[in-house]
């Protein structure tokens, strides 16, 4: 049973996906279609991606975004002396 509620969550749609993370489908088929999540079909009609993968792209935006307004006080820092 552990196993099964386990892989239900590992894998979502893109119905899932907008609810979870409170981004739009069109974000959900972007990403596939640029290579950033790996679709899964398990029938014609389904496509499911792999939460961790979308955690993951979620990390690396927001430590990027960290990183763009650290390096810009530290410029503005620069300027001002």
């Amino acid at each position: 049973m552990d196993i099964l509620v386990h892989a239900q969550y590992e894998w979502i749609d893109a119905a899932k996906f907008e609810v979870i993370y409170s981004l739009s489908r069109r974000t959900f088929w972007q990403w596939i279609s640029q290579g950033k999540l790996t679709p899964y079909k398990p029938c014609k009609r389904k496509t499911l991606v792999r939460r961790s993968d979308v955690e993951r792209i979620l990390e690396a935006s927001k430590a990027g975004a960290d990183l763009n307004r650290l390096v810009d006080r530290t410029v503005s820092e620069v300027l001002r002396k």
